[in-house]
């Protein structure tokens, strides 16, 4: 109990909740996007989420070292909340506009948009956690984090697989749906901005 008391920082929390809201429903989309994309692509659906994967990690790669020297050189935090509130929208927009997919184009610029966001989100998620951990309980926050996200995975994972079976009009609304619970995860991270006492809110001279 009192273990659990101390690891109460609102930080560590209000990351969880916006990966929850993120990266919750994305790992159950991503999983049944080939299904989804062979009624709208045809038999070739495999090779075009090929692509498009290479594509979303490609975009990451290129992004991901420039975003880490950029935040480094910026004292404070603030940049860091700004991009990882811009990185979980661009990552839940794409997935709203999958129903307008007609062609295997318009997938790779919705990868593409989803891997850039996803670099905005991973590495300025990552740094906010690293210096906000509490000392000497950084194994149990960093082991709530993964317990919460498996708990929403497993529960979103249900729902989202049972309403999907139902055809492809739900099929739509779930992608839809789910795109903007994705962006929902933005509000918990500028709400980062109100804890004051904080461990990234330093100004260094």
């Amino acid at each position: 109990m009192k273990r659990l008391t101390k690891g109460k920082n609102k930080i560590v929390m209000l990351l969880t909740l916006a990966d929850m809201f993120t990266w919750g429903p994305f790992l159950i989309i991503s999983a049944l996007s080939g299904i989804y994309l062979s009624s709208r692509l045809g038999v070739d659906a495999i090779k075009f989420v090929g692509i498009g994967t290479a594509i979303y990690f490609s975009t990451r790669a290129i992004f991901q070292i420039p975003m880490g020297v950029i935040t480094d050189k910026i004292k404070g935090d603030k940049d860091e909340i700004l991009l990882l509130a811009t990185g979980i929208i661009l990552m839940g927009l794409p997935y709203t506009m999958y129903p307008l997919i007609s062609q295997p184009s318009h997938y790779y610029i919705l990868q593409f948009i989803f891997g850039l966001g996803a670099c905005f989100n991973v590495t300025n998620w990552r740094k906010l956690f690293a210096m906000n951990v509490d000392s000497g309980i950084e194994g149990f926050q960093y082991a709530f984090y993964e317990t919460m996200i498996s708990f929403t995975t497993a529960l979103i994972s249900v729902l989202v697989g049972t309403l999907a079976s139902l055809g492809q009009t739900h099929f739509d609304v779930i992608m839809i749906v789910s795109g903007c619970i994705m962006m929902l995860g933005s509000l918990w991270a500028l709400l980062i901005y109100s804890v004051k006492k904080r461990k990234t809110n330093i100004k260094k001279k």
